[in-house]
Formats: C-alpha cells, structure tokens, sequence
C-alpha cells in the first residue's frame, strides 16, 4: 500500500550566485551553488532538479510524495565545483 509522505530536506551549502562582494576586499565572490539534486525513494526516483544561482543560502526542500513501501531515501546533490554529496536514511513508516 502507499500513502503520501511529506519529506524535508535541508542542505548546509553557501550557494553564492557570484553576484555578491567581499565586504573586505570588495572583489565578488565565486560563484558556488548546488547545480544538480536528486531524490529517491526504493530505487524510484522522486524529484530530480538542476540548480542554479537562485537556491538561498543552506536550501530548504518539503515537498509531498507517494511512498514506495519501506524503501530508503536516497539523496544525491553536486555543487558547481563538481563536490558530490550523498546520504540515505531509513523510511520513517509511523502510521503506514
């Protein structure tokens, strides 16, 4: 059975968009942001993105999706720099 789950994803990246100064120095600061995300679910993928210089400063994604049994979640992000970051966490099934 699947029933819609809310998910929360909080990511800790400066994501610069280039646009702003130094305080010190006042030359601008390299642009740096997560430029790919992707989310899975038992091997389902459930949202998948292509960042750019919009994204805030340590993003905030919820979002409902339709859960696929206990499988974990997968979540995969690469910044401009070509840094990867993976994680995965166990299906929180309270109330399945």
């Amino acid at each position: 059975m699947t029933k819609v789950q809310e998910l929360q994803l909080m990511i800790r990246h400066p994501n610069n968009s280039g646009l702003q100064r130094d305080s010190l120095t006042q030359y601008f600061i390299p642009a740096h942001f997560i430029h790919e995300l992707s989310i899975s679910q038992a091997d389902q993928p459930i949202l998948s993105m292509e960042g750019g210089t919009s994204i805030s400063e340590d993003p905030n994604f919820r979002f409902d999706f339709t859960a696929h049994g206990n499988g974990e979640i997968r979540v995969e992000a690469t910044d401009r720099d070509g840094k990867v970051f993976r994680g995965h966490w166990p299906m929180e099934t309270a109330g399945l």
